[in-house]
């Protein structure tokens, strides 16, 4: 609200208003929006939606900028060291905040570097093969592994993320599995590399479902809490028995540091509010990825609460000290 403050010179009263805040008129022009993954993936489109939805209750362009590399963290990093002005944002997965930071030096601190606005969903998680491949579950899949050691060659989109530390917690569940990790950016990329037999199974987020869906690939198990809708007969790992393993790998938004809090509640509340809107909760089902929202404060507890469970699980599989 203004501020109006009366002077009295010579009878005459002086109307003078304060300066208001800049805070008050946010947004009064164009905010950029790095994104952690390539154009066209699930979390470049969800985040396109989004913004565009915030973007017309604002009366002011959201712009979606690619940044991937790194395991996201390039993108937190440029996001890290942006102006807390609320125009520039970063939309990424949180393994750039809960596992990558136990695997080695990132060029910012979780804790200190980001003021959390929402979770807007996670990925949809499993581990897939081609629909030709002669293994029709995980056990089988497992089996062979142990009884073909270094034969096994299997992908994922980083080293050190969760579909590499996954894999790595089920090798040593089994007594000790040894195979080949290739660490491949893109799910593009990773589909090819499954599809044209350079790789023998997949560790996937996201990209592979419509590869399920139309059933060039096999599910073998899924990593999050639900059975995935396009293979209802495939079980989870909790299922199977396999416990313990961090719970999500969620999609976050996120600012700088030192965001005013008025500038904060109302991109939370846009964000948050644009979730529910039709069209996103249409593309969610299709790319069949879990109905996931949280406000900042919760997603703040949320990767907290998974960056402890990750960092046991890479301290418990070694990773760091087998793949430095």
């Amino acid at each position: 609200m203004k501020r109006i403050w009366f002077f009295s010179i010579g009878g005459v009263c002086l109307f003078l208003f304060a300066p208001i805040p800049a805070q008050a008129g946010y947004p009064d022009r164009e905010t950029n929006v790095y994104c952690g993954s390539s154009a066209g993936g699930t979390t470049d489109v969800c985040i396109r939606i989004l913004s565009e939805t915030v973007s017309k209750e604002f009366g002011q362009p959201i712009v979606v900028v690619n940044k991937p590399g790194a395991s996201h963290t390039v993108c937190a990093n440029l996001v890290a060291n942006a102006k807390p002005d609320g125009y520039t944002l970063g939309a990424l997965s949180a393994t750039a905040f809960a596992e990558v930071p136990h695997l080695r030096k990132v060029p910012y601190n979780v804790k200190e570097d980001f003021t959390w606005i929402a979770t807007y969903t996670e990925y949809t998680c499993g581990l897939v093969v081609k629909a030709d491949a002669p293994w029709k579950n995980l056990e089988e899949f497992l089996d062979y592994a142990r009884k073909n050691p270094g034969k096994m060659t299997y992908g994922s989109d980083g080293y050190g993320v969760g579909g590499h530390i996954i894999m790595e917690y089920l090798a040593l569940k089994k007594g000790g599995i040894d195979w080949n990790h290739v660490p491949i950016p893109g799910g593009a990329k990773l589909a090819t590399s499954l599809l044209g037999g350079h790789i023998q199974a997949w560790s996937a987020a996201g990209t592979h479902v419509q590869f399920v869906k139309d059933g060039t690939m096999r599910l073998l198990v899924s990593y999050n809490r639900m059975r995935m809708k396009a293979a209802p007969n495939v079980p989870t790992l909790d299922e199977l028995g396999y416990k313990g393993f961090p719970r999500g790998r969620y999609l976050v938004i996120i600012a700088p540091k030192g965001l005013p809090d008025p500038i904060q509640k109302k991109l939370e509340g846009a964000y948050l509010k644009a979730m529910k809107e039709p069209i996103y909760l249409k593309y969610l089902d299709t790319i069949q990825f879990p109905f996931t929202f949280a406000d900042g404060k919760e997603t703040a507890k949320n990767l907290e609460e998974n960056s402890k469970i990750w960092r046991e699980f890479i301290h418990m599989t070694g990773i760091k000290e087998k793949e430095k």
